[in-house]
């Protein structure tokens, strides 16, 4: 019987992909993860971290006017509120001008979330950038701004 060659072992290494969504996705879910991880101790998942965030930035906010800053849609942004609302972390109010409208509020307990999660954001800022290094860490944050903003239709 002849020699054959050993079959090649598999290795943990995913094979690349040549599909721009799979490769977004892919990353996107393990930046995720790694980002859940470093704010675990919250009880926060990334998304809710980004709302809060927003809200400490920019004050109160519609849900429409909210999800497109997140690029979300808004049935999204209605499910990852109750949550926060659960804890009282946000509070959603009507407006006066027009009843029909709800403003997501921070509420003083939101506003203290925020103040322990972002020291745990910034950590774990510090660690891609350190991992990746600061120029490609912002080369990738405007590539991912201009897949964003791009109109593929």
């Amino acid at each position: 019987m002849p020699d054959t060659p050993p079959m090649p072992v598999p290795t943990a290494e995913p094979e690349p992909t040549r599909c721009n969504c799979t490769a977004l996705r892919q990353a996107a879910r393990r930046l995720t993860k790694f980002y859940d991880d470093a704010l675990v101790s919250t009880g926060l998942g990334t998304n809710q971290y980004a709302i809060l965030s927003r809200l400490h930035r920019h004050g109160p906010k519609t849900i429409q006017d909210l999800a497109a800053m997140l690029v979300m849609d808004r049935s999204t942004l209605g499910h990852l509120l109750r949550p926060l609302e659960k804890r009282d972390l946000v509070r959603l109010t009507i407006t006066t001008e027009d009843r029909r409208r709800r403003v997501i509020v921070l509420t003083p307990a939101g506003e203290a979330m925020v103040a322990q999660a972002q020291p745990l954001w910034a950590a774990a800022q510090r660690r891609f950038e350190q991992v990746f290094g600061s120029d490609n860490a912002q080369s990738l944050r405007a590539v991912l701004r201009q897949v964003e903003t791009a109109d593929l239709s």
